[in-house]
């Protein structure tokens, strides 16, 4: 069971930057593998190694997006300042999360399949 964490007179349940380094780990296996599973077929030009270094610079690509955000969060938990609306910026920072995690993958694979019908 987390213990409560006092930060200022704000008194948290758990710890935010702990839960966002988690989302941001397990967001960065499933971006990865809806690269893999579904972009990367539809980006596939037969013997080419194309689209193998596209996935590897795609992965690159959000890494940094990932990153500023967990040192975001873990600045928030350093500093001991009090922060107003601590839960409202966590759910909107996951929901962006999960949005860059989804739809960069599935809206790349949706250019691929309607590009590729208009050739």
């Amino acid at each position: 069971m987390a213990k409560a964490k006092h930060i200022g007179r704000i008194i948290c349940g758990t710890d935010y930057a702990k839960r966002i380094n988690t989302h941001i780990a397990i967001a960065l296996v499933v971006y990865t593998l809806l690269l893999i599973f579904i972009a990367m077929p539809a980006l596939d030009s037969g013997a080419s190694i194309i689209p193998f270094f596209m996935l590897v610079v795609l992965v690159m690509a959000i890494i940094p997006y990932f990153r500023s955000l967990d040192r975001r969060w873990q600045a928030y938990m350093n500093d001991n300042r009090v922060f107003d609306g601590l839960q409202s910026r966590f759910t909107k920072d996951r929901v962006k999360l999960w949005a860059a995690t989804l739809a960069i993958p599935l809206g790349l694979t949706l250019f691929c399949k309607i590009s590729s019908f208009s050739v």
